[in-house]
């Protein structure tokens, strides 16, 4: 796999694709779980254990990846340190999110029980559905703190242009994760009990794997390792505030997609199935658009590590075309071949004639979301979170406003609409605000 760390000499032009194309392959396992959940669940032809599915794979992704800050600043400051030469730093950045990582981790498996009994109920769905979706949830928290760990370890490869060790890592990930659940699941005859055991299964061995990884990683730094503590107060202030902001903003995402299962689970069963089977497709989108921004994301963070900035101009521009690019094959892709993809994950007749009937939005989702993934990508490589934040709150804000309008007018379809509303706000700030970062550069 191509390591640009040690190919100087590729065109700049390529530098994102060769960046963005594994980084996709590998991106594809973050939803690979919960798809594979999924598609093995729904073949039952029973809308109850894919319910349940929706809303406990929607509440486990919310509780997990709202520490999404341990991926992306983690590998944000890495890449900012690689370009800054800094050995001791790279060093020293993923002892500190790992230290985090294990601490976050333990906390959730202290509080998933109240967790689950608070959230659960909020989601409306029937009792027999929640009851599925709180032992999903339950068995994938026991993998919380691995799971944490995987977040730190892709991070930190990711910052340090390690594409091809990120492939490999979650090429296993997924192997594992599709062997375990089938096994579990038919085999044995677990349900969905064994699709949560299999995904925790598969994340723990894949985090034991990785901290490998990572000390034959750590051998290239180990001549210049002494000059960062891993204690030093100054970093540590800085990665907190950065991973807070960070937090924040993974948060409102986070609320805002949960927000939306849940409008459709008040709905009926069919349509919570119906758009859960969507919302599987729309997060395999985003891992998708979310390689390209990686690419700008380790790129931008580089030029600004340098304090190079047309290094930096050259990155975004790059990340923009490429991204858009890739978004336009993406709904073309769906356009012709998206009712075929859906029969896939179900074989309930009735399940995907109602998500057919939103499928029009599915199609025009990545021309709408590209531009933030793109842009969120940039900010994090600059490490300006705060920036981030403030338009993720933003566009969560004009997202759930505009539901309790478009709603009550349009049923789904309202829901769909608000949905894309918070992808043009969440574009529309951070291009606003883009100009701080190269105008930093200059101080």
């Amino acid at each position: 796999m191509t390591d640009l760390t040690a190919n100087p000499a590729l065109a700049q032009r390529y530098r994102v694709p060769a960046l963005a194309v594994p980084a996709i392959v590998a991106n594809l396992s973050t939803v690979l779980p919960s798809l594979v959940d999924t598609a093995l669940i729904g073949q039952s032809g029973d809308a109850v254990p894919l319910g349940g599915i929706a809303i406990g794979t929607t509440l486990a992704g919310f509780v997990l990846w709202v520490f999404a800050f341990l991926r992306l600043g983690t590998a944000g400051f890495t890449a900012q340190a690689l370009g800054a030469g800094d050995a001791g730093e790279i060093r020293a950045t993923v002892g500190r999110a790992l230290v985090l990582a294990w601490l976050f981790g333990f906390i959730l498996l202290l509080i998933m029980v109240p967790l689950a009994i608070v959230t659960i109920p909020l989601f409306g769905a029937s009792d027999i559905v929640a009851d599925l979706a709180a032992r999903y949830f339950h068995y994938r928290m026991f993998g919380a703190p691995f799971e944490l760990t995987n977040y730190v370890i892709l991070g930190w490869l990711l910052g340090l242009q390690r594409i091809g060790l990120v492939l490999a890592l979650q090429l296993f990930l997924n192997g594992l994760n599709a062997l375990l659940s089938y096994l579990l699941i038919y085999h044995m005859q677990l349900g969905v009990d064994g699709a949560a055991i299999g995904t925790a299964v598969a994340q723990s061995a894949t985090a034991l794997v990785g901290l490998y990884l990572v000390r034959l990683e750590l051998r290239r730094f180990r001549a210049e390792s002494g000059g960062t503590s891993l204690v030093d107060l100054d970093r540590l202030f800085e990665l907190i505030t950065v991973n807070f902001d960070i937090f924040l903003r993974t948060l409102c995402v986070m609320f805002v997609m949960s927000y939306f299962v849940g409008l459709g689970a008040r709905m009926n069963d069919t349509t919570l199935a119906a758009n859960h089977l969507l919302f599987a497709l729309l997060a395999t989108m985003a891992q998708i658009l979310d390689g390209f921004a990686q690419s700008a994301e380790t790129l931008a963070g580089h030029a600004v590590g340098a304090r190079n900035r047309a290094a930096l101009r050259q990155a975004v521009a790059h990340a923009l075309i490429w991204g858009g690019g890739g978004a336009a094959l993406l709904a073309l892709g769906l356009l012709w071949g998206g009712t075929d993809i859906l029969a896939l994950f179900s074989a309930d007749a009735a399940v995907i004639a109602r998500a057919a009937d939103f499928l029009p939005w599915l199609v025009f989702s990545p021309l709408v979301a590209v531009w933030c993934y793109v842009l969120d990508g940039v900010f994090i490589g600059a490490t300006r979170s705060r920036e981030m934040r403030n338009g993720m709150l933003v566009a969560a804000l004009g997202a759930i406003v505009a539901q309790y309008f478009l709603i009550p007018a349009f049923g789904n379809h309202g829901l769909w609409a608000a949905l894309m509303l918070f992808f043009v706000l969440r574009g529309a700030t951070l291009y606003a605000w883009y100009p701080r970062i190269p105008r930093a550069m200059r101080e």
